[in-house]
């Protein structure tokens, strides 16, 4: 009897011990698919980042490097001389520097001793590179701009972007919470059946009111080439925003609004004074949201926007690509300017963004 009831302890401490290690198995397994799968999305935005650090030449090195590199100099009698690595076929490797190259004919001395001069065709020199940060690249880019004869450089393009995204927001959380409260705490004839009517706009992609859309504020209100088509709709709310805020104010307690009422609050001061100050969270959410999609836009400012004066920093880029010559290292500096506030913004409050996202979520 004692036999089997070790033996049956040691069966079931191998059977949990082999549960343990198919779950760490399993975790294991799991994390390490979910960080191969998020460093595949994640390094394209790795190379923008060092492009943007990287030199002219650089940019164009075969085989590419991720981290920038650049030529190391030396001081030879007072002279700043690029540093290469020379191996003649008759000779040993030596790091020697540059002088000049005519006609593939490349002059070096040594550094140690510059009495020591060599000749030897430039094909038989490869640079020594050295890890280097070009940090003037952002200066360069923000201070350049597709159209230099107009005067319009990116932080035009960035200061544009930001005027729109600013006043979106505003008009976004402004509109929408009042309808979101209207829908959700006041009882009127036909509520619901309107609400199902705001709801179904959200099947209508842009596309099919983009040229309607286009004509009524060009043709018009005539508000072409301004800011007006793109910021004012959103003071008159959209479907998905005023159903998220819906769904959250309809789970604050009644009883706390009733109480309000009671002590004489107007229903705008209920609004204004109890159901905004709970619905932080879902109020930060629905900002971060307008943010991404107000400074990512692409097409409505270029529906709109004429002169490149006006134009957003997605346009700014687009614009520039398309010049002639293109300094890529520029490009990408401009573009990680591009990327930074939205990674700031959703950095900072992602966990307001996630509360909002999960209490939304679980309202009834």
């Amino acid at each position: 009897m004692a036999e089997t009831m070790a033996a049956n302890q040691i069966a079931a401490s191998q059977a949990r011990s082999s549960r343990r290690m198919r779950k760490l198995l399993e975790r294991t397994l799991g994390y390490t698919a979910a960080t191969m799968i998020g460093f595949f999305f994640i390094f394209p935005v790795i190379w923008m980042f060092f492009t943007a650090f990287k030199s002219d030449q650089d940019v164009f090195r075969f085989p590419p490097t991720l981290l920038p590199h650049a030529v190391q100099y030396v001081d030879v009698a007072g002279e700043r001389l690029p540093l290469y690595t020379v191996s003649p076929p008759d000779g040993e490797p030596r790091k020697l520097a540059m002088v000049k190259v005519s006609e593939g004919q490349g002059t070096y001395v040594n550094p140690d001793d510059p009495s020591e001069v060599f000749q030897t065709r430039a094909r038989y020199a490869e640079p020594v590179l050295t890890v280097q940060f070009q940090w003037h690249n952002f200066v360069d880019a923000m201070n350049r701009g597709a159209r230099p004869g107009l005067k319009v450089n990116f932080w035009t393009y960035f200061k544009n972007s930001s005027i729109i995204a600013f006043f979106t927001i505003i008009g976004t959380l402004f509109s929408c919470s009042l309808a979101a409260y209207g829908f959700a705490r006041i009882h009127w004839p036909g509520r619901d059946v309107v609400f199902i009517l705001v709801l179904s706009t959200m099947m209508l992609p842009f596309q099919v009111t983009m040229i309607p859309l286009f004509l009524f504020f060009t043709e018009t209100l005539h508000w072409g080439n301004t800011f007006l088509p793109i910021i004012v709709p959103s003071f008159f709310a959209n479907a998905f925003d005023i159903f998220l805020l819906r769904q959250f104010f309809r789970g604050i307690p009644e009883e706390m609004l009733d109480a309000a009422r009671a002590d004489g609050a107007s229903e705008f001061r209920v609004f204004w004074s109890i159901v905004l100050p709970l619905s932080k969270p879902v109020l930060a959410t629905i900002a971060i949201f307008t943010f991404l999609w107000a400074w990512n836009d692409f097409l409505g400012p270029l529906l709109y926007l004429n002169s490149p004066e006006k134009f957003t920093l997605a346009l700014g880029l687009q614009d520039y690509q398309g010049q002639r010559n293109v300094a890529w290292n520029q490009l990408m500096a401009a573009s990680v300017v591009f990327t930074m506030p939205v990674m700031i913004a959703f950095f900072f409050a992602q966990r307001t963004f996630i509360e909002g996202i999960k209490l939304t979520g679980s309202k009834g």
